[in-house]
């Protein structure tokens, strides 16, 4: 009886892990690639990361209420175990020594966007992309990205239905 106690209890605090314990948090790394197939096969061969999702579209809802739809050639892997993704991005014309500052930056999970995107702009980092709404595969987010103090891209992310897999 105490051991299924315990057991009712562990299961009831894994299952009811508020998002705050979680947030903010680094979510993912994104690096452009120049082949998406064979820098998967580094990855999964050299480092035993495992696919978890392909993405081929993904929607933009800007404030000015367009719609941008993009075709993409990404891939999100992780190691078993682990939530953290190192998201891979095929894009033509990328320039491995210059690539566009959205293939090459940082991504936080935050709980308030809002909030998060304040407290930035508060303490003076530069506004990339103001909050936006992003859709893909299931999933449905808000979006900004600033400047880092080194130039850095930051991806502020609040995830409103889905799984960032």
């Amino acid at each position: 009886m105490k051991l299924l106690k315990l057991l009712f209890v562990f299961l009831l605090l894994n299952s009811c892990e508020s998002k705050q314990s979680i947030s903010p948090r680094f979510n993912h790394v994104m690096l452009s690639v120049t082949d998406l197939d064979a820098s998967i096969k580094f990855y999964t061969t050299g480092f035993d990361l495992q696919v978890t999702n392909t993405l081929k579209k993904i929607e933009v809802f800007n404030e000015d209420g367009s719609t941008i739809s993009r075709d993409v050639n990404m891939a999100f892997l992780k190691f078993p175990g682990q939530n953290f993704v190192l998201e891979l991005s095929e894009a033509p014309g990328i320039i491995a020594e210059n690539p566009s500052p959205f293939y090459q930056h940082l991504g936080v999970d935050v709980l308030n966007i809002e909030s998060a995107f304040n407290r930035l702009k508060n303490i003076g980092a530069e506004v990339l992309v103001p909050i936006r709404l992003v859709k893909a595969d299931g999933v449905e987010a808000k979006q900004a990205f600033f400047k880092g103090p080194n130039g850095e891209p930051v991806e502020l992310m609040e995830i409103i239905s889905g799984n960032f897999k």
